[in-house]
């Protein structure tokens, strides 16, 4: 079954640079301890997966620690189906390892962001084995995955985009480098993304059919999985695999990342326990 699931995304406020480590939760309102545990558990997997950021925040010469503290939350909204909720990166702090201000390569990460589910949603997302899948690929987003593609600038304010909205090519080296080895595409100069499914959905995704079918026949040869099975495709599949290529979108961003964790998701223990299985990949939703 495939079904088209988006989200709407916003980047707020730039603000000062936060003292904390890589990925922390804070969660608002009414939540169940199993509900609360998949965040948890999808926070584990990035902080996993991330092991550190190309670039320190400097201040009078001493390099300080910064990482992103995500609010999530699960309010009543509308009932199911409809808005579903949002997530994104809600401000960014610009970061650079020079300390005296010269040129050199600086990046902006994502500091605060939110995620927020239609209570009544998120019990559908429970029924039907989805809910890990949800939370993971929505925290890619906080994280800056589509969301931070047309940020990045250097310290004279000159841009240098890894994707440009509407072109449906993404540059960004590492996941290109990736994308031509994992799927065979040596002569690709870009990674093809998503411009189908409309509003928070295209510019934000790696590319597949619309609506998912038919496969892509473009195959990971880490896992023989067709690309419309990829975590970050625009439209959601029964099973789901993260791939070399995301990881390196995340590299691209500015975080290092461990590129042998790459491949089918096993959920947590804790994932099991709400009934979510190994398999099901969630798209941005946004209505």
């Amino acid at each position: 079954m495939k079904y088209l699931v988006t989200i709407a995304l916003s980047v707020v406020s730039i603000g000062g640079a936060q003292a904390v480590s890589l990925i922390n939760l804070s969660f608002s309102g009414a939540m169940t301890p199993g509900q609360q545990q998949t965040f948890v558990d999808a926070a584990k997997f990035w902080n996993t997966v991330i092991t550190g950021y190309d670039l320190s925040y400097n201040w009078n010469g001493q390099a300080q620690a910064h990482g992103l503290t995500i609010t999530a939350s699960l309010p009543e909204i509308d009932g199911i189906g409809s808005v579903l909720g949002s997530a994104g990166p809600t401000s960014i702090t610009y970061y650079d390892n020079n300390p005296l201000g010269l040129p050199s390569v600086a990046l902006q990460y994502a500091t605060t962001g939110i995620m927020q589910f239609d209570a009544a949603d998120v019990g559908v997302m429970v029924a039907s084995k989805t809910f890990y899948g949800v939370v993971l690929h929505e925290m890619a987003h906080v994280i800056g995955f589509g969301t931070l593609w047309t940020t990045q600038t250097n310290l004279n304010s000159t841009v240098f985009n890894l994707y440009a909205d509407g072109t449906g090519q993404y540059v960004g080296a590492n996941a290109l480098s990736q994308w031509q080895s994992e799927f065979n595409r040596p002569f690709d100069t870009f990674v093809p993304v998503e411009l189908g499914g409309g509003s928070g959905t295209a510019n934000g995704h790696w590319n597949e059919n619309d609506g998912g079918y038919p496969s892509t026949g473009i195959r990971s040869a880490d896992t023989g999985m067709d690309l419309s099975n990829e975590l970050m495709t625009g439209w959601a599949s029964e099973t789901f695999f993260v791939s070399r290529a995301t990881l390196g979108a995340i590299d691209d961003l500015g975080y290092t990342v461990d590129y042998s964790l790459a491949g089918v998701v096993v959920p947590e223990a804790s994932c099991l326990q709400l009934g979510l299985v190994a398999g099901m990949l969630l798209l941005r939703r946004r209505r």
